[in-house]
């Protein structure tokens, strides 16, 4: 799917509802990649903040076995460059 036009079209659609609904506090991500973006790829401190909040959430919404965030930034990691 990262590779289809509808992912083009999904990036353009976060782009003009952010920028309708949050025009004070929406910073576009460079060439609308989001292989930067902190919350996918965020720094350790962050990432620890991030790493415990997601636990936290999918202990409380999830029924069974779920990837932890070690899983979840591995997969992440090798997509960025599809990001």
């Amino acid at each position: 799917m990262l590779k289809s036009a509808e992912y083009t079209t999904i990036k353009a659609d976060h782009d003009q509802i952010s920028r309708a609904h949050f025009p004070r506090s929406y910073i576009q991500p460079d060439d609308m990649r989001f292989a930067k973006s902190d919350a996918l790829f965020p720094p350790t401190n962050l990432g620890d903040i991030i790493s415990a909040e997601y636990d936290a959430q999918c202990r409380m919404l999830c029924f069974g076995q779920y990837p932890s965030w070690a899983e979840v930034q591995a997969r992440l990691l090798e997509l960025r460059d599809l990001l």
